[in-house]
């Protein structure tokens, strides 16, 4: 018995220590944290232990994407620029676009067929929910890197602007502007009679401004819009440089040549990185390993991304050599599966994450992704937009500019060319404050984003609060036509003081003098305060005057008593501000009590002669 009991419990205990021994041979050899980054992920990954054949049977490793595949795939486009060094997992948005980011099982049985239905449902759930927030990214990314590019983005405009304003100003203005000159000179001469020079020099003066404007737009107008964008784009560049993401070091440089490695990215795709790093890769690691800021997660997380998505230069490889297809999918397959063999071995609870049976875990990961993106892009992608059309706004004035200026020589008749150049400035300014307030916020974003000690969840409510505050501050420059004063009815080439229309406090109504027994209807403003007129018309001042008696325009006034009063001694009068007025007044003192006339004063200023 005792022999039999050591022939069937001896040998697998001596048979398990080799297999234990297999195990941890290579963790002598294991790449730590520190070394994943330093080291790149190719070494690293040579490293681990490979799989053994039969375990490779029971595994279906992911069938690597390409960059621009799902619905953020449709809003990215092949990168013209290069990214320096390679190997560098941070940049995955320069480097993988939108590829990786959904969910598959793996290692369920070795018959796929019999997986739990549960586990099919809830990562469809999650990978439409990933779907969703990668289109929400790639449109805020898209219209980010396109408001900051022009040139990219209007340059299939140049030929209609220049023929189109050429057009005009040979059919329009060359045509019609001689008829306007000779408007100007009848204008002048009818106008002539009133001895005003300053009048006629502004006239002619302004003439000769919108002459020579024109003629130098109409004949450099592409030329004209591209100095606007590339005096904003540098603006806009120094602001990004200073407030923005900032360029990122490389890692690994094998080139010795000056500036090979260096980050040569433009300040709207280092957003752009961020913004993806932060919002899709960070919430599509908690599905897969069970944290974004594990030790697993941040070790083999970059592996994994690396192993399921191709990157730029795969894609041109692949274009290049159809037949080098097969290889580089097999061999980022056989990297999937040894970095998840690996965690399978050093955190089993985040092996179960990987193989999906943590679906409804997933789930939640891709409505907080759809939630962050949305908090995220708000605000961006409205700065975006006001910045576009900034730059479309000054192509279209471009165009319209002879047309305009044909009728706006005349200066009385330039209001169209007045509102025109108003736009003009309005969209130089909303251009430099939204893409002043987006860099601020990127970099807020940044920021957040970047601090480990803060949750999750209060990140996304700091993101969604600093788009908010972002808009409030900027909201009253959210019009094109408000800075240019369509809102107000005034403008920034055409505000003008207001002619006063109230009478000044120390001006006052002489008051008629009533013969005692009359019922002559009389105003008495000092007795009644509030019925008093604050601005009265003078003109009908002056014709109340001239009749002798008050103004009609009243509506309740004092009344004398039916009762009839006895005879005054004397008359109240105002003294008089004028030496004939003074006389005036000297004669009708002499005249006796007992013949009371009613005495009018005259203003020595009528409304006319102050205006």
């Amino acid at each position: 018995m005792v022999l039999a009991l050591g022939t069937l419990f001896g040998a697998p205990v001596q048979a398990a220590a080799p297999a234990a021994a297999a195990v941890a041979a290579p963790g002598d050899k294991l790449c730590s944290l520190e070394e994943w980054t330093a080291r790149g992920l190719d070494e690293c990954i040579t490293r681990l232990q490979d799989v053994s054949a039969s375990r490779v049977q029971c595994l279906s490793a992911p069938n690597p994407a390409a960059p621009d595949s799902g619905l953020g795939g449709w809003f990215v486009s092949k990168p013209t620029w290069t990214t320096g060094a390679d190997g560098r997992s941070y940049l995955l948005y320069s480097e993988y676009g939108y590829a990786g980011y959904d969910y598959t099982t793996y290692d369920i049985n070795c018959v796929q067929t019999v997986m739990h239905p549960d586990y099919k449902l809830e990562n469809t759930i999650a990978n439409g929910e990933f779907m969703l927030a990668a289109g929400i990214v790639g449109v805020s990314n898209a219209l980010r890197e396109r408001a900051w590019a022009p040139d990219e983005m209007w340059g299939w405009a140049d030929p209609l602007v220049e023929n189109a304003t050429t057009a005009l100003y040979r059919q329009v203005f060359s045509v019609f502007g001689v008829i306007t000159l000779a408007v100007i000179g009848v204008y002048l001469l009818w106008r002539s009679r009133q001895a005003q020079m300053s009048m006629a020099l502004t006239t002619v003066g302004w003439a000769i401004l919108v002459m020579v404007g024109v003629t130098a737009i109409a004949s450099w107008p592409v030329q004209s819009a591209k100095a606007a964008d590339s005096t904003l784009v540098s603006v806009l560049s120094v602001v990004h440089d200073a407030v923005g993401p900032r360029a990122q070091a490389p890692t690994i440089c094998d080139d010795a040549t000056p500036g090979a490695c260096d980050d040569r990215r433009p300040p709207a795709v280092r957003a752009g990185d961020t913004a993806v790093q932060a919002l899709l890769y960070r919430n599509w690691l908690r599905g897969v390993l069970g944290s974004a800021d594990s030790e697993t997660a941040k070790k083999y997380g970059p592996a994994l991304y690396r192993a399921k998505s191709l990157s730029w230069d795969d894609v041109a490889a692949i274009q290049d050599d159809s037949s080098r297809r097969d290889g580089i999918i097999r061999a980022k397959q056989s990297d999937w599966m040894k970095v998840a063999e690996q965690i399978k071995t050093e955190d089993p609870e985040a092996y179960e994450y990987l193989r999906g049976t943590k679906g409804m875990e997933r789930v939640g990961a891709g409505f907080v992704a759809i939630l962050s993106a949305f908090c995220y892009a708000a605000f961006d992608i409205v700065a975006s937009l006001l910045v576009l059309l900034g730059f479309l706004i000054i192509r279209w004035a471009v165009i319209a500019a002879p047309a305009l200026g044909t009728v706006g020589l005349l200066r009385p008749a330039s209001a169209g060319l007045r509102r025109l150049v108003n736009s003009v400035l309005a969209a130089l300014f909303n251009v430099l404050i939204f893409g002043t307030g987006a860099a601020v916020y990127l970099f807020a974003v940044d920021l957040i984003m970047s601090t480990s000690s803060l949750a999750g969840w209060l990140q996304v409510t700091l993101v969604l609060l600093c788009g908010v505050v972002g808009w409030i501050l900027l909201r009253p420059y959210r019009r094109i036509t408000q800075l240019g004063g369509g809102s107000s009815g005034t403008s920034l080439l055409t505000a003008r003081p207001s002619a006063p229309t109230a009478s000044s406090s120390n001006e006052r109504t002489p008051a008629p003098v009533v013969a005692p027994g009359s019922t002559t209807s009389t105003t008495v403003p000092e007795a009644r305060p509030e019925l008093a007129v604050s601005a009265e018309d003078p003109a009908s001042v002056v014709r109340a005057e001239a009749h002798g008696g008050a103004d009609p325009v009243r509506a309740e006034t004092w009344r004398s008593p039916d009762v009839p009063e006895s005879s005054p001694a004397y008359a109240v009068y105002r003294p008089a501000t004028v030496p004939h007025q003074a006389a005036t007044r000297a004669e009708a003192r002499t005249e006796p009590a007992a013949e009371p006339a009613q005495r009018t004063e005259r203003r020595s200023e009528t409304w006319a002669e102050r205006s």
